[in-house]
């Protein structure tokens, strides 16, 4: 029997049990995934464990907030620390953590943010490692450290100081699907090596399943060299060579393409309104020819979202092309997937990929209550996928109110929605990479966003939904001005389109005097 365990259902004893005196580290994808597994931890823990939560990315008290008052150890002490630069935070982890109260035989959860680990902070991660031990063998108490964001020179160090940590664990995205890759764990039961799982959500909680094999790979068809393509996919250049096959029907395009075995089959994307339709027809020809037959799109227009090409790629699609892509750029693309294989799962239904990847059809201002239930269905809809929504707390500059700036908002696309609650302006922006945030606000806000912001805060709906400022069903004051709903192509072009000069003739301007 194990000190503690990470309580995922389905990961094995020993890859799950927690020995006393051990140091462990977990890092996810993202910040949701990293409170859920905190969460799950602690509320699995019987009442007989004794645990301590230091929350060095949020509130504890709101990461806590969700978990059933039956559920849980029998004695769980909360703790804040202010989030700090790297260096800064490793040191008042070393200095605070041995202070707190009640952290003998226990159980220790330390929330972080991990973003700029990096090797600039090695020498002080190790001092940090090699303490933590000592003084948990001390106190006879096991510290799990679950972490978000990291960099890919984190677990390079900490691999480095695997005399001074018992385990490293990391929750990432690929093809689609969350995997929880253990890269050591050491237990009771031994020393465990490299271990990958996959890591579906189920209800609120995550599971752990083997990874399926492979399957056989069948022997090599006769239209291996043969590539079946939508005409419109070539963009007016002429076919490349002798095995191309172009169809201006889709009807007979899809009947040919539902006789191949492994031939390359390339679909041109037009406009953001073909996108559920082509879904469908990747996931009948996924179903219906294998995993060897290649499926590509080409973006010929600036039209999708980052869920509409996950939509793609989860019901079929070997590789998605993006508009502007050079014509041999394209070909050199589609030589670059010969001979794979479709590795993913596929659904049951595609119309359970598309209720997940797609947003509500809400957009605009909506009262607290509304925000906070359609923003916590968007997010679980798109947890476990490689979508990224952003939560964002506006800071307006002092001589605006919430309400005002609200008034500045031009909510155009579907799971775009804001609200003012407990007086401050709260806007969630659905498939939007943290990378892509200025550009956003430049589109949804009518004047440029730093004339009207003085900042703005990233924020984890887990953390911060349970609020009571999102009980209110009161409707926004003033609603938005209605936005004329754009298409992503409208969109693409307001928010890339270059500026370009106004010819003017000398005789055209009126004379002042």
């Amino acid at each position: 029997m194990f000190a503690s365990t990470l309580a995922v259902p389905g990961l094995p004893e020993r890859q799950a049990g927690m020995r006393v005196g051990g140091l462990y580290w977990l890092t996810c994808e993202t910040q949701e995934t990293a409170d859920r597994l905190s969460r799950q931890v602690l509320a699995a823990q019987p009442v007989s464990v004794r645990a301590v939560l230091v929350n060095a990315a949020g509130s504890a008290r709101d990461l806590v907030a969700a978990i059933d008052p039956a559920q849980g150890p029998g004695r769980l002490g909360l703790f804040d620390l202010k989030p700090q630069d790297p260096v800064p935070m490793i040191l008042a982890l070393l200095k605070d953590v041995p202070r707190v109260r009640g952290g003998n035989r226990a159980l220790w959860v330390v929330r972080v943010s991990l973003k700029g680990w990096d090797e600039m902070v090695a020498e002080s991660l190790a001092t940090w490692c090699r303490r933590a031990q000592a003084w948990l063998a001390r106190v006879q108490s096991t510290l799990l450290v679950v972490g978000d964001q990291p960099p890919p020179a984190l677990f390079d160090m900490l691999l480095r100081y695997n005399d001074s940590v018992s385990g490293v664990g990391q929750i990432y995205i690929t093809q689609g699907a969350r995997h929880l890759l253990q890269h050591f764990w050491s237990n009771e039961a031994g020393v465990n090596g490299p271990h990958d799982y996959l890591m579906p959500l189920e209800g609120d909680n995550l599971r752990a399943m083997e990874v399926p094999q492979a399957e056989d790979v069948p022997p090599t068809a006769d239209d291996q060299r043969l590539v079946l393509a939508q005409a419109a996919a070539l963009g007016g250049e002429p076919r490349p060579t002798k095995f191309w096959q172009l169809f201006e029907e889709d009807d007979a395009f899809i009947e040919r393409a539902l006789q191949a075995q492994v031939a390359t089959v390339v679909f041109a994307l037009t406009s953001n309104g073909q996108v559920p339709a082509l879904a469908s027809e990747l996931y009948r020809l996924r179903k219906h020819c294998g995993r060897s037959l290649k499926l590509l799109v080409r973006e010929m227009l600036p039209t999708l979202r980052q869920n509409d090409e996950q939509l793609l790629l989860a019901n079929g699609a070997n590789l998605v092309v993006p508009a502007g892509t050079a014509f041999l750029r394209f070909l050199t693309l589609l030589r670059s997937i010969q001979g794979h294989h479709w590795r993913r799962d596929l659904a049951d239904e595609p119309s359970a990929v598309l209720q997940r990847l797609r947003p509500l059809p809400v957009r605009g201002a909506v009262s607290p209550k509304a925000f906070a239930a359609a923003v916590k269905k968007m997010t679980d809809n798109t947890a476990g996928t490689e979508v990224r929504n952003q939560l964002l707390r506006l800071k307006p500059l002092p001589a605006l109110q919430g309400e005002q700036l609200m008034q500045q908002l031009a909510l155009r696309r579907n799971g775009d929605i804001a609200c003012v609650a407990g007086g401050q302006l709260y806007l969630f922006l659905f498939a939007c990479s943290e990378a892509a945030l200025d550009a956003a606000l430049r589109n949804v806000l009518r004047l440029p966003w730093q004339e009207l912001l003085a900042g703005f805060d990233i924020l984890t709906p887990y953390s911060v939904l349970p609020g009571k400022q999102f009980l209110s069903d009161r409707a926004p004051a003033e609603r938005l001005p209605p936005a004329p709903a754009q298409d992503d192509e409208e969109n693409a072009k307001a928010v890339f389109q270059a500026l370009r000069p106004t010819p003017a003739r000398l005789d055209s301007l009126e004379v002042r005097r």
